[in-house]
């Protein structure tokens, strides 16, 4: 039950599985002690090159995170699609940066240098999609970020995911084991818990849901799936990254209550910092970049996908940019139909320097 609510919410756009009738040779390895995956389709000419860096992959998942997924979208128009599975599981954005870039080395080496290559990426494969973009742009002509996190990830995750789970801890206690899950040893409580202690308060477990524009439904596996990020993150930062000692939260029909109540935890001065490198994004950017969102996300909501526009203008790079939105009900609930779409319309920005218009993808 865990590992199949997982997959609907991170690959619930990947339809395609396994390799394409588009693709003529599949060429995979091991690069620095992360997996590696290159389709080549077999209208490969001229030769082009698109990176694909995939979505969160919760710790132990046995079945990893290279298939062919959505790459027919891409392989059929003609591009090689590389993916690596980076070095470890988990939160992986700096050691997804540095993998694919070695991949793409790889690539390169044995296949010769591309006529055009481009970047793109589910969920937090959009922020390894951002940050490779900031720091290789001489390597590609354009960044496709989809479902993302577009801004400060640690206050991103500090406002969404570390408020609903502390919240959530006060109001419906001894469900979630959080402080246990803060030293790493406690074990995430099943979605179907959840779903139990939620019916026995259904109003309040509404209300909350509505706070965090979240549909009611979605909270039982949401709640699962951001335990075992907070555990994660818990685990490789030696302890508790966030702190809501000072955070006075609002929102709910009774916020007293829920101050009163919430969980409070302090961050360690380490674990504050271990994001490293790509906490926040500059904006820095020489290529285009097109990034596109749903209009409902349960785990990462619309205001963190599109924060990266006040970065680019801040940057003064806004016309580099183009944010584009789907009515997809959920994670990544991109059509193929919509990834072609946006695919083509990056393509023909970055030949023609003719900037698509922003709005909604049809």
């Amino acid at each position: 039950m865990k590992s199949s609510l997982f997959f609907a919410l991170i690959c619930l756009a990947m339809n395609a599985l396994g390799q394409s009738s588009s693709v003529a040779r599949v060429d995979t390895g091991t690069i620095g002690g992360a997996r590696y995956r290159i389709d080549i389709p077999a209208n490969w000419n001229p030769k082009r090159l698109l990176m694909y860096a995939h979505g969160y992959e919760t710790i132990k998942n046995k079945r990893g995170n290279l298939s062919g997924g959505t790459m027919e979208s891409f392989t059929k128009k003609g591009f090689a699609v590389a993916q690596s599975a980076y070095r470890r599981q988990g939160w992986a954005v700096a050691e997804g940066v540095d993998d694919t870039e070695a991949l793409r080395q790889y690539f390169v080496r044995k296949y010769g240098q591309p006529d055009t290559t481009f970047i793109t990426g589910h969920s937090m494969g959009g922020m390894i999609t951002l940050a490779t973009i900031e720091k290789f742009p001489d390597n590609y002509q354009g960044a496709l970020p989809l479902c993302t996190i577009s801004g400060n990830l640690y206050q991103s995750l500090q406002n969404h995911l570390f408020a609903m789970l502390t919240t959530f801890d006060g109001l419906f206690a001894n469900t979630v084991a959080l402080e246990k899950l803060a030293t790493g040893t406690g074990t995430p409580t099943a979605p179907e818990v959840i779903r139990q202690k939620l019916q026995a308060d259904s109003l309040l477990g509404q209300q909350f849901a509505r706070r965090f524009a979240v549909k009611y439904s979605d909270l039982p596996g949401t709640l699962w799936f951001f335990q075992e990020i907070y555990r994660d993150l818990s685990q490789q930062a030696g302890g508790n990254p966030f702190d809501n000692s000072n955070v006075l939260y609002s929102g709910f029909p009774d916020d007293a209550l829920v101050n009163r109540r919430a969980t409070r935890l302090a961050a360690q001065p380490k674990p504050r910092t271990f994001l490293g490198p790509y906490t926040t994004f500059s904006g820095k950017i020489s290529d285009p970049v097109l990034l596109v969102h749903t209009t409902y996300d349960q785990l990462i909501p619309p205001a963190d996908g599109t924060a990266y526009d006040a970065i680019v203008r801040q940057a003064g790079n806004d016309r580099l940019f183009v944010m584009k939105f789907t009515d997809g009900q959920g994670h990544c609930r991109f059509t193929p139909a919509q990834t072609e779409a946006v695919f083509d319309q990056l393509r023909q920005w970055a030949q023609t320097g003719q900037r698509p218009v922003a709005g909604e993808v049809r």
